[in-house]
């Protein structure tokens, strides 16, 4: 990557050229799975730059304004950064300019420790986030308002209990698929996909796995909506299941938004809903779902890196068809050890959600023997 600070900086914790670090995190996945029996695997390679559509930078304070930085890859403290090529386009373009704009401006500047960004593929929506160690007040808005009217930008300032929003606090994220658009709203804070072009891909390969079916569909941990929405066309109902209560409620307006009215979203852990499918244990806000009329023909799963709980587990080794989303190999390689008992991996692959970086996604698709 063509970055002045490539091998320096510890945003990039393997700063080899993009070939060789796909590779080299390739190779430690099937090490991994050294011994499974994994389908030939796609490998799903990344844009080389201007990938990433949200960051967070700290701020450092120099003599007469402020810059941009990220922590040394070795050793203690900051390296400023003036353009970083891992981030969208059109925060890249800006970021120096907005460093500048910022250090002119006391109201801005004053104890302000953290940059965040948020913003669309297409480069058309974009939102920051200032963070400070002090109250941030009426003089700061204004400030901010100038901000955002020199970018084009929603901001967003936050300090100890105090949110102020100028202009919108999420992007809308579009995605192409078979000639349909999908529209996502992500909110600043909030999970979404850093890398839109790989989740293009992810969306993509997932979808044209199905064919339409007369059955239903189960989704744990389902964030924003990023799978459940296009999949929806596919199956008769839906039933996503997200802790967050900030992203089940970005979830629910896609689905408005997207016109995909046969989803049924609750705020509930996947252990709880295990439960409530065992009926071990009621739950008032799956009242108006009829558990015994689901006929929940597929799960797809998309856990945290620490994979799934035992109840959670089994709930989904009783379907016909398992997708399994991980960013963690050992989890997944653990799991799947127990789910291979009653089903065979049909399709695999991985995804380089995050070049540069030591993590890669994976997704297998797994049917019942």
């Amino acid at each position: 990557m063509n970055c002045e600070s490539f091998g320096e900086c510890g945003g990039c914790a393997l700063p080899l050229e993009y070939e060789e670090q796909l590779s080299r995190k390739t190779e430690s996945f099937f090490d991994i799975f050294a011994g499974f029996d994994l389908p030939e695997t796609k490998i799903f390679a990344s844009k080389k730059s201007r990938f990433r559509n949200r960051g967070e930078f700290r701020v450092w304070h120099e003599s007469g304004g402020v810059a941009l930085s990220m922590r040394k890859k070795r050793g203690n403290g900051a390296i400023a950064i003036g353009r970083c090529p891992a981030m969208n386009n059109r925060f890249c373009a800006n970021m120096q300019a907005m460093a500048d704009f910022i250090g002119d401006r006391p109201a801005l500047f004053e104890r302000l420790f953290e940059l965040d960004f948020l913003a669309s593929s297409d480069e058309k929506d974009m939102v920051v986030a200032l963070i400070y160690h002090k109250p941030i007040d009426e003089r700061w808005s204004e400030a901010a308002r100038a901000f955002g009217d020199r970018f084009d930008i929603g901001v967003i300032g936050r300090s100890k209990g105090i949110k102020l929003v100028i202009g919108d606090e999420f992007i809308t994220e579009r995605v192409t698929i078979e000639g349909k658009i999908w529209s996502y709203k992500y909110i600043e804070g909030a999970f979404s996909q850093p890398n839109g072009y790989i989740n293009h891909k992810m969306l993509g390969y997932i979808f044209d796995l199905f064919e339409p079916i007369d059955s239903d569909y189960l989704e744990l941990y389902c964030g924003n909506g990023n799978f459940t929405l296009p999949l929806s066309k596919k199956f008769n109902n839906l039933v996503a299941i997200e802790a967050n209560a900030n992203s089940l409620a970005t979830a629910k307006i896609n689905a408005i938004n997207n016109d995909c009215d046969n989803i049924f979203f609750a705020r509930m852990s996947a252990e709880d809903f295990a439960s409530a499918m065992n009926k071990t244990r009621p739950f008032n806000r799956l009242k108006e779902l009829d558990l015994d009329a689901c006929r929940f023909h597929t799960a797809l799963v998309d856990p945290p890196r620490f994979g799934l709980d035992c109840a959670s587990l089994n709930l989904i080794a009783s379907r016909e068809r398992i997708v399994y989303i991980s960013c963690n190999p050992k989890t997944l390689r653990r799991d799947l050890e127990d789910l291979s008992k009653t089903h065979r991996v049909v399709s695999a692959a991985l995804f380089d959600q995050f070049p540069y970086t030591e993590h890669i996604e994976s997704c297998v698709i797994l049917e019942r023997k």
